[in-house]
């Protein structure tokens, strides 16, 4: 592309000095105003991307009053408890998050969670098995950022524990039980002593 565009100056200022011969144009000239034209297109270019790199105005970095911890477990398909977090900047920025999650206990290199960009975040308990889980705390004042990365809450999901069906102890022990209230429930009929004769 550079060549490209050197050519097609040359070309055109070729055209322009053969157009007026009394202006004294020569090569040397023609090739030091492409030349000339083509550093400042540089130096444009090396501006505009320092502008890019460099934020605007220096940005905070969030300091957690919230974070994650520990460990907690659920039973499939039951309902978690929502994680929560919270960040705080003294520079007036705006503070949004960024949940992801892991397979491995470390907080970062993790998979982002699509839409999940508040303070809060509840697990699914769907599936079986071990996640954790970090958010990331962002910073922004204009289009200038600074981030700060949570520690990793474990969620465990076990399968449902199987309902346990009663052993024949407890079924003897619970047909006794019923035995003795049946028993307990009977009315015994009272004796009366008998009558005693009168002495002659």
């Amino acid at each position: 592309m550079k060549n490209k565009w050197l050519k097609k100056g040359m070309v055109v200022l070729t055209i322009g000095c053969m157009a007026l011969p009394m202006t004294g144009c020569k090569a040397e000239k023609i090739f030091d105003k492409v030349l000339e034209k083509s550093d400042s297109k540089k130096e444009e270019s090396k501006e505009t991307e320092k502008k890019e790199a460099e934020p605007e105005v220096p940005v905070e970095k969030p300091q957690w009053t919230t974070n994650l911890s520990g460990s907690v477990t659920y039973t499939k398909d039951t309902e978690a408890e929502p994680l929560q977090v919270e960040a705080t900047a003294s520079d007036n920025g705006t503070i949004s998050y960024q949940w992801y999650k892991s397979l491995t206990n470390t907080n970062g290199g993790g998979t982002v969670i699509e839409g999940e960009t508040s303070s809060t975040f509840t697990p699914p308990t769907d599936e079986v098995g071990t996640v954790y889980y970090y958010v990331v705390a962002i910073n922004t004042i204009g289009s200038s950022t600074n981030r700060l990365t949570s520690e990793t809450m474990e969620v465990i999901v076990s399968e449902a524990a199987p309902e346990e069906a009663p052993t024949e102890d407890a079924a003897a022990s619970g047909e006794a039980a019923e035995g003795a209230a049946a028993e307990g429930s009977e009315t015994t009929e009272e004796t009366t002593p008998p009558e005693e004769q009168p002495t002659e």
